[in-house]
């Protein structure tokens, strides 16, 4: 998906479910993908994080 699309999903993911999201670059392309914390910590995914937005 586009960059300010998976932005715009991450925002949205997080009002509604109160928890952290992250916007990953897929390794290799110009695709972006929406996360949540426990998939970039399984998957190391830290390097290719370009958004993220985390409940305290």
């Amino acid at each position: 998906m586009m960059k300010q699309y998976a932005i715009d999903l991450a925002k949205k993911l997080y009002r509604e479910h109160d928890r952290s999201y992250f916007v990953v670059q897929e390794e290799g392309s110009d695709s972006y993908r929406v996360v949540d914390k426990a998939e970039k910590e399984e998957k190391q995914l830290n390097r290719y994080v370009v958004f993220s937005i985390e409940v305290e």
